[in-house]
């Protein structure tokens, strides 16, 4: 079985002979280059004995190879390619060696096409839901991947994935410097330590959304226990507008924002192994840590997914119900909704 739809699609039209069904299959995708070792080429040309002729090779998303420390992808489009092709006697081979493998004549003119089907495809869209069959499907890592999900669909890349890359080299490395601060293996453990003990929502907050839940729980078991600390005015606004828009049920109340935390513990893990400042081994570790902490502070994946949704508004949107709430909408309806997503194929506990 194909990795991933747009494996799929590639092996589908290699099998029909149809070029430009293989070319349509990734246009709009991203590709990867193997990035050079000290002292090699910066292009991997080879010579390839199925069409006898010179080739550079890329791999699709489905088709990175295991984690190695030291073996990096740089991500490229395939109008990228195009306009930056070093000779028109070569060829581009796709996913070279598998049996949906296509080997694309790489002349000015089919070049030319080549990005006139990426502008038709345009840029691939943030907010899919994408399952790589040959990652955890079921099990203890692939419910600690489901916690993250909802940046992998942010991201429109694989939910279960923990390997080579969650972006590119380049972009995990930069996005845990720029967004975390992190550049070396202590930090990100420092920065997964503190995801993982809730220390990034609002802790105000969360302490009222946990009392509230407690004496909701306490007053339907008929014991009564102190008054709940007072709740900031935007979160039973959001909590209003969850009900009406269907996060939430109708008597549903949020019971913690530690989904936020979880979630980007479960990205910080991705983007640690793609910048090579953690291995394999311990963002395994990491992840089923994460999926233990959710099973702690929720009784459901839709519990989860209305946490984590009320502490990316509160996070993102301020009480603007703009473009924001409007993503935070999105992702919980793809993850809530769509028969194919782990919320609702794997069970919570």
């Amino acid at each position: 079985m194909p990795p991933t739809d747009t494996e799929r699609r590639l092996c589908e039209a290699t099998a029909r002979g149809d070029r430009d069904g293989q070319v349509a299959a990734i246009a709009g995708e991203d590709l990867y280059l193997a990035a050079p070792q000290p002292g090699q080429d910066p292009l991997p040309v080879y010579d390839d004995p199925v069409v006898g002729g010179t080739c550079i090779p890329v791999l699709t998303r489905g088709m990175l190879p295991p984690w190695q420390p030291q073996q990096f992808f740089d991500r490229v489009s395939l109008a990228e390619l195009a306009e930056d092709w070093p000779n028109d006697r070569w060829r581009l081979a796709v996913n070279p060696g598998t049996p949906g493998a296509a080997y694309l004549a790489a002349s000015p003119v089919q070049r030319a096409g080549w990005q006139r089907a990426r502008a038709q495809m345009g840029v691939r869209p943030g907010g899919l839901l994408v399952t790589h069959f040959g990652g955890p499907l079921h099990g203890t890592l692939a419910q600690g991947l489901a916690c993250g999900a909802p940046l992998a669909v942010h991201h429109s890349v694989p939910w279960n994935e923990l390997g080579t890359v969650f972006l590119d080299h380049a972009a995990d490395a930069r996005t845990l410097h720029e967004q975390w601060s992190v550049t070396d293996h202590a930090g990100w453990q420092q920065r997964l330590d503190q995801l993982l003990g809730g220390q990034f929502v609002p802790a105000g907050t969360e302490a009222a959304l946990r009392a509230r839940a407690r004496e909701r729980s306490a007053g339907e078991d008929g014991d009564a226990t102190a008054a709940t600390p007072d709740l900031p005015a935007l979160v039973t606004s959001y909590e209003e507008r969850f009900r009406a828009d269907g996060l939430l049920p109708a008597d549903g109340r949020v019971v913690s924002l530690r989904a936020l935390d979880l979630a980007h513990a479960v990205a910080l893990v991705r983007w640690g192994l793609g910048a090579r400042l953690c291995a394999p081994q311990q963002a395994e570790q990491a992840v089923a840590q994460v999926g233990a902490r959710a099973r702690e502070t929720y009784g459901s994946w839709q519990e989860y997914a209305a946490g984590y949704a009320l502490g990316r508004v509160l996070a993102f949107d301020n009480g603007w119900f703009g473009p924001q709430y409007a993503e935070a909408l999105h992702l919980h309806r793809v993850l809530t909704q769509d028969p194919s997503s782990p919320w609702q194929g794997l069970p919570f506990a």
